[in-house]
C-alpha cells in the first residue's frame, strides 16, 4: 500500500515560522513603544515652568572691593547665591555631587535604567523603599516644579519623561550647574555658592575636598543632616561620599586620608551684616525706586570695608569715654568729594543695641546748630562782603509776624566789632543773624540749602525765619555732609551715592557751580584758621587739626544734638552725637562730643589715604587790614598797632586806614557811636585798643525817620511799578544811603529805595564821622485784592507781639 503523501502533522509545520514572525512583531512593537516613550513621548510633556525662568537670587550687597556685606532672603525665605557657570565649579564639588547622587550622570540620558533595576530589586527584597533611583536630571525637574505634586506613580512617570526631554534639550554642562544652583543645602541656603559662604564663609573656589563632600552630603536630607543639630550623622554621610569618590578614582589614597582627617570649621550662615545702616538705607532707596518690585541680584556699594570698620570702632570707643554725660548715640559719614561716593556710614554705636540702635542717625533729621552758618557767610562773600568786613556783635532785635526776635551768643557775651572771619571761625550767633538779614532774609539761605541737597527743609521760609542760619531746622547728617562737600569741590554739586557706577560717566555738559569757587576757597580758609576760632574755642581745642582741614561745629538748644563737619579737597566727614529720644546731653557740645570723633576719623584718613590743601585762586588779592575797623593798612597809613593779612576778591579791597580813623596819642581805633554802650564795659576783648569817635561840634547823630525800623510793606499791583518806590527821609541832611539788597536812587535829590520782596536793611551814614543809622524792613508780595485800596502806596504793617516760631537761638555755642 502506498503511503499517503499528506502527513497527519503537515498542517502544523508552519508553526515555527509563525512564532518567529510573532516574536519579531512583538520585538518590533516593543522597540517602537520604547522609542515612542524614550524619544517621542517626552516631547508631549512640557518642562516645569519654574525651570524655564531664572531662579530668584538673593540680593547681595558687596563692598567696594567685592567683599560681601550682606545677603538678603528671597521671597521664599531662602538665601540663594548667584548662578555659577560649569567651568567655575570646583572639580571636587562636581565629583562629590556625582558620588553622592548620580555617579553615572554623564553616561545615562536622564533616566538611569540600571539604577531603577537595582532599586526595584533592593526594595523588593526588603519589602519597603530602601533606595531610590532618581538621577540629578530628575531631581532638577522635581525641585523646579512651582507646585508641590503628590508622590505617586503618575508623578514619577511624568518627571521621568520631563527628565528625558530636558536631556534632549540641554547639555550635561548646563544641567549639572543648574541643579547645583537650585538644590537646597538646608539652613535657608539654596545653591552651592550660597552654601559655601553660609557654612564656611568662603567662596566655592577655596573649598577643600572634605568641604565639597560635606556640601554634597546635604541635599539627600537637609533637615535630618543639619550640621548644627546632627553633626555626627552628617559626618558619617560625608565620609561615605569621600569613600565613593576614592572608589571612582576622583580622590587619591593620600587625598582621601587627608580629607577624612580634616576637621570641619563651620559658621552659622547669616548672610553677613556689615555696614548695616548703609545697606538698610540702600534697600530703602531701591525699594522706593523699584517699579517691578524685584531688586537687582547684586549691589556693588561704595563702602570701603576697612574704613567702615575703623569708623564703627571709633564711635564705640569715643562714646565709652562720655559715660556719665548721658550720651548714648553717634553717627558718622565719610564722603569722597570727587565722586560723591559714601566710603563709610555708621548710623549708631551698635545696630543691635537695645537703645534704638537700628535708627540710622546719619539719616534721621536733627537740629544742626551752627553747622549751617558757613552757607550764610558764603552767600555774603558772593554779594560783596569780605573776610575783613566788620560785623557789629551788638544787641539786636527783629520784628517778626509773631513778635520780637533777639538772637544771643552762646556765652551771652558781646564782642563788639568782629571781622567776618572771626564771626564764622568763632561761631558767633548775632553776627550770623545780622548778615542773613542784610542779605535779604531767610529765603535766600533756604533756597541755597535746598539746592545743595537738603531735603528736610520743606516749609516756607518764614516758618524758619532768620533763626535758620543758627540751625533751627532739622537736617540729615548725610545730606549736610554732601552740602559741605559742594564747598570742598569749590562750588560743584555732586549727588552722594552708595552704589558704584555701572556705566561710564556721561559726557553731558557739566552743570554750573552752585557757589563761586573763590568764595568757597575763602570759606575753607576761614574754617581751617585756628586763630579765627580762638575767641570762642581757645587756641588748643580738639578741632585744631595737625594738618590743613576745614572744621565747623554745631550744638543745638540744651545740648540735644552736636555736630562736627569738615573737609579737605579729598574727603568730607560729618559726625553727629546725641540721643535718639531727643533728651539733652550733660553739657556736651560739638567740641567735646562730635569733635574728638571727627578728629580721629580724619586723622586716620590723613594717615592712610593722604590729604592735601587748596592752592589760592590766582585772582585773589592779599592785603593787610586792621581787624578793629576793617580798614586796609597801607604804607601811608598811621602806625595802627595791630593788623593781619587777608584775602580779597578783585574789586573788594576796603578803604585805606587814615589818621582820622585813630586817636593820635594812643593809636586806638575809632568806633562809631553804636558801640558806645559796649565800650562803656571794661571786660571786652579790645580794652585799651578802641575808642569812641568824638562828636564834632554841632554834629548830631543820624536818625532815619522814614521808614521806621521793623516796618512791613506790601507791594500793590494796582500802582505803577507795583508801588516799589519807597522815599527815604533822615536827619541831618546830606546822609549817604546804602543797602546791601536794595537799589538806592535819587529823584530830584530825594533818595528812594526800589523795593523787592524780602528782608532788607537800609543804612544812612554821616560822611564826616562815619556814624550810622540803620533800619530793617520787610517787603511782602501783594495781599489779596480785598485788602488793596486803589491808588494806595506801600503800607507798613505793624508786627504782632508774641514769640517767633522757630527763631529761638539754636546755633553753636549758644543757650536759649
Amino acid at each position: 500500500m502506498k503511503p499517503n503523501s499528506a502527513s497527519p502533522t503537515s498542517p502544523a509545520s508552519p508553526a515555527p515560522t509563525t512564532f518567529k514572525r510573532r516574536l519579531l512583531l512583538a520585538t518590533l512593537g516593543s522597540l517602537a513603544l520604547f522609542a515612542l516613550g524614550w524619544w517621542i513621548l517626552p516631547w508631549a510633556v512640557p518642562l516645569p515652568e519654574g525651570l524655564l525662568k531664572p531662579q530668584n537670587v538673593s540680593p547681595t550687597f558687596l563692598a567696594a572691593d567685592g567683599t560681601p556685606l550682606r545677603q538678603m532672603l528671597t521671597e521664599d525665605g531662602q538665601r540663594v547665591g548667584a548662578p555659577v557657570p560649569f567651568e567655575r565649579i570646583p572639580p571636587a564639588l562636581l565629583h562629590a555631587t556625582l558620588a553622592a547622587e548620580d555617579k553615572r550622570f554623564f553616561s545615562h540620558s536622564g533616566v538611569d535604567l540600571l539604577a531603577i533595576s537595582r532599586s526595584a530589586r533592593d526594595n523588593f527584597r526588603h519589602g519597603q523603599v530602601v533606595s531610590g533611583a532618581s538621577t540629578i536630571t530628575q531631581q532638577l525637574i522635581k525641585i523646579s516644579a512651582e507646585k508641590r505634586k503628590p508622590r505617586n506613580l503618575l508623578t514619577k512617570i511624568t518627571e521621568a519623561l520631563q527628565a528625558r526631554r530636558l536631556e534632549m534639550s540641554w547639555s550635561k554642562e548646563q544641567i549639572l550647574p543648574e541643579y547645583l544652583h537650585r538644590v537646597s543645602y538646608g539652613n535657608l541656603l539654596t545653591g552651592c555658592g550660597g552654601a559655601a559662604q553660609g557654612y564656611f564663609n568662603k567662596p566655592l573656589r577655596d573649598l577643600t575636598p572634605a568641604e565639597c563632600a560635606f556640601l554634597a552630603s546635604l541635599p539627600q536630607a537637609p533637615s535630618r543632616l543639619n550640621p548644627f543639630k546632627n553633626l555626627k550623622a552628617l559626618r558619617k554621610r560625608q565620609q561615605h561620599v569621600l569613600k565613593k569618590m576614592q572608589e571612582a578614582g576622583w580622590l587619591t589614597g593620600e587625598a582621601y586620608e587627608l580629607a577624612i582627617a580634616e576637621p570641619l570649621k563651620l559658621q552659622r550662615g547669616t548672610g553677613g551684616f556689615s555696614a548695616p545702616h548703609a545697606v538698610e538705607l540702600l534697600l530703602q532707596q531701591q525699594t522706593t525706586a523699584a517699579t517691578t518690585g524685584k531688586l537687582p541680584d547684586t549691589f556693588q556699594t561704595t563702602i570701603a570695608p576697612d574704613l567702615q570698620r575703623r569708623v564703627e570702632a571709633i564711635l564705640q570707643h569715643r562714646l565709652s569715654l562720655l559715660e556719665g554725660k548721658h550720651v548714648t548715640q553717634a553717627a558718622a559719614v565719610v564722603l569722597e568729594n570727587a565722586t560723591g561716593r559714601v566710603l563709610a556710614l555708621a548710623g549708631s554705636r551698635d545696630f543691635f543695641g537695645t537703645d534704638s540702635g537700628q535708627i540710622n542717625g546719619a539719616w534721621a533729621p536733627h537740629s544742626p546748630g551752627s553747622a549751617l552758618k558757613p552757607f550764610t557767610y558764603l552767600l555774603a562773600l558772593e554779594r560783596g562782603f569780605t573776610p575783613a568786613s566788620i560785623i557789629p556783635d551788638l544787641p539786636v532785635e527783629y520784628t517778626t509776624p509773631t513778635g520780637l526776635y533777639r538772637p544771643e551768643n552762646y556765652d551771652r557775651k558781646l564782642n563788639g566789632p568782629v571781622t567776618l572771619r572771626t564771626a564764622l571761625g568763632s561761631s558767633l550767633n548775632i553776627p550770623a543773624v545780622k548778615v542773613l538779614q542784610q542779605l535779604g532774609g531767610e529765603t535766600l539761605l533756604l533756597e541755597t540749602l535746598q539746592n545743595a541737597g537738603i531735603t528736610t527743609l520743606d516749609q516756607a521760609a518764614d516758618h524758619y525765619g532768620l533763626g535758620l542760619t543758627i540751625g533751627n531746622a532739622p537736617v540729615r547728617l548725610l545730606e549736610l555732609a554732601n552740602a559741605y562737600a559742594s564747598i570742598a569741590r569749590m562750588g560743584k554739586t555732586q549727588p552722594w551715592t552708595l552704589l558704584q557706577p555701572t556705566a561710564p560717566a556721561s559726557s553731558a555738559t557739566e552743570a554750573p557751580p552752585l557757589f563761586q569757587p573763590a568764595c568757597c576757597f575763602l570759606i575753607a580758609d576761614i574754617l581751617s584758621d585756628n586763630q579765627a576760632r580762638v575767641l570762642t574755642f581757645g587756641p588748643h581745642s580738639v578741632i585744631r587739626m595737625p594738618f590743613p582741614c576745614a572744621v565747623k561745629t554745631g550744638t543745638s538748644t540744651n545740648y540735644r544734638d552736636n555736630w562736627t563737619m569738615g573737609f579737605t579737597p579729598e574727603f568730607t566727614v560729618g559726625v553727629w552725637v546725641g540721643n535718639f529720644d531727643n533728651t539733652p546731653m550733660n553739657q556736651v557740645s560739638g567740641v567735646t562730643g562730635a569733635g574728638p570723633v571727627f578728629r580721629e576719623i580724619f586723622t586716620h584718613l590723613h594717615d592712610t589715604r593722604g590729604t592735601s590743601w587748596y592752592t589760592p585762586p590766582a585772582d585773589l588779592v592779599r592785603a593787610k587790614v586792621d581787624p578793629r575797623n576793617g580798614r586796609r593798612v597801607t604804607a601811608q597809613s598811621p602806625l595802627v598797632g595791630m593788623s593781619r593779612e587777608e584775602y580779597f576778591l578783585p574789586g573788594t579791597l576796603p578803604p585805606p586806614a587814615l589818621a582820622a580813623d585813630y586817636q593820635t596819642e594812643t593809636g586806638r581805633a575809632y568806633l562809631p557811636l553804636e558801640y558806645s554802650a559796649w565800650l562803656a564795659r571794661s571786660d571786652h576783648w579790645l580794652t585799651g585798643m578802641v575808642a569812641l569817635r568824638p562828636a564834632e561840634p554841632l554834629m548830631t547823630p543820624p536818625r532815619i525817620t522814614t521808614p521806621l525800623d521793623g516796618s512791613v510793606f506790601y507791594l500793590d499791583p494796582d500802582l505803577r511799578d507795583q508801588g516799589q518806590r519807597l522815599m527815604l527821609e533822615a536827619s541831618p541832611e546830606g546822609l549817604q544811603w546804602t543797602s546791601p539788597t536794595l537799589e538806592i536812587a535819587l529823584d530830584q535829590d530825594q533818595p528812594y529805595a526800589r523795593l523787592t520782596v524780602g528782608h532788607h536793611e537800609l543804612v544812612a551814614r554821616q560822611p564826616d564821622s562815619g556814624d550810622l543809622a540803620r533800619v530793617r524792613i520787610e517787603v511782602r508780595p501783594p495781599p489779596s485784592a480785598a485788602l488793596r485800596r486803589p491808588g494806595s502806596r506801600p503800607i507798613p504793617i505793624p508786627a504782632q507781639p508774641g514769640a517767633p516760631v522757630g527763631q529761638q537761638p539754636q546755633g553753636e555755642d549758644q543757650r536759649p
